[in-house]
């Protein structure tokens, strides 16, 4: 009898399928995003919401920048301390895959009375977040299991909130079939290159630009999946905090989809090399890191859309070293079991929930 499959791979591994799928769906996110979202003269975009939402804004930040756009990732807790300066050429999205997190829920609001337009990213009906929004669109996407952590709606998020901005900008949505290619190589680059990595003391995830939204992704990944200690940091400021107190049996991750960037994080692994501390890279051919311990290269492809790939091994390696280290990464039981931990999670970020099991 065949092993049943499992769920984190199976979420991890459709990717490819579903941004293919989405495809077909693109011009109409950028329909939406020409309607709703086009900024007035001189007006912003603003992008809120918590975790994988927020983080999937940052990573599309230079994709939007290099059409013209000024795209503001902003966590919803600073959107609702923001609000009062925020003007009506502005435009936002708020992100939020059940609609019920608080803090984006209340960024909603203080939108809304700001009289500024908002788009709501959702998936299903929206929750309390679709209630509030002038108009919504929906992700779509089924769960392969329930309490997954996000893999495959991170990143169509990450491809909706692309043809969005596109939209926005009076641009055509990026070519989603290209991008599947590139995301299936991913799969299996990653598949392949995370199996020698052993389990570290801690992980430390660096990068730069736009792939920081990439790290602090794969940072709360490995915060979801597993319990070792995990951090993420901009590549140079690391090295002025973080490093002075870090174990050299941690596992420094970098990013790099840009050529710049690369030189600067090879030159890092090559230091941190010196120190006994082990590296993983993922990088491309045209944005290389030699010098890495471990490398997962991935398809030349243009550095605004490299984040839609360059998640790939980081799911892969947080799953594969929760499994090393005893954990499920199918339930993330770990979780749930602290019931006390579970609670006071709930209490801080989604209050209506408490009580559901949810």
């Amino acid at each position: 009898m065949d092993a049943p499959v499992s769920p984190m791979r199976a979420d991890i591994a459709r990717q490819p399928a579903v941004l293919a799928a989405f495809a077909d769906r693109a011009d109409g996110f950028a329909a939406l995003g020409r309607s709703a979202l086009a900024p007035g003269a001189g007006g912003r975009l603003w992008v809120t919401g918590c975790g994988d939402g927020l983080f999937a804004a940052e990573a599309a930040g230079r994709f939007a920048a290099d059409l013209g756009l000024d795209w503001r990732p902003i966590g919803a807790m600073d959107m609702v301390l923001a609000a009062g300066r925020l003007r009506a050429e502005d435009r936002a999205i708020a992100i939020s895959m059940s609609g019920n997190v608080d803090r984006t829920v209340e960024a909603a609001r203080a939108i809304t009375r700001a009289g500024v337009p908002m788009l709501a990213l959702v998936n299903g009906n929206g929750g309390r977040l679709g209630e509030i929004a002038g108009s919504k669109i929906s992700l779509d996407l089924p769960d392969v299991a329930p309490f997954l952590c996000g893999t495959a709606s991170y990143t169509l998020t990450l491809a909706a909130l692309t043809a969005l901005a596109a939209g926005a900008a009076g641009a055509a949505p990026p070519d989603f079939a290209a991008i599947a290619a590139a995301v299936r190589s991913a799969v299996a680059t990653a598949q392949a290159s995370v199996g020698a990595v052993p389990l570290p003391g801690g992980v430390r995830l660096l990068s730069a630009g736009n792939d920081c939204g990439t790290v602090r992704y794969g940072a709360a990944k490995f915060v979801e999946l597993t319990r070792i200690p995990a951090w993420s940091a901009e590549l140079e400021e690391f090295a002025h905090s973080q490093y002075w107190a870090m174990p050299t049996g941690d596992l420094v991750v970098v990013v790099a989809g840009d050529p710049a960037l690369a030189a600067y994080a090879d030159e890092s692994c090559a230091a941190l090399a010196e120190l006994g501390v082990s590296t993983f890279a993922v990088d491309t051919p045209a944005s290389p890191v030699p010098r890495a311990r471990w490398r997962a290269t991935l398809p030349d492809q243009p550095p605004a859309l490299f984040a839609l790939s360059a998640a790939v091994p980081l799911q892969v390696l947080a799953a594969t070293l929760a499994r090393a280290s005893g954990l499920d990464p199918d339930t993330r039981a770990h979780l749930k079991s602290d019931a006390t931990r579970f609670k006071v999670s709930r209490m801080l970020t989604r209050r209506s929930l408490i009580g559901t099991g949810a």
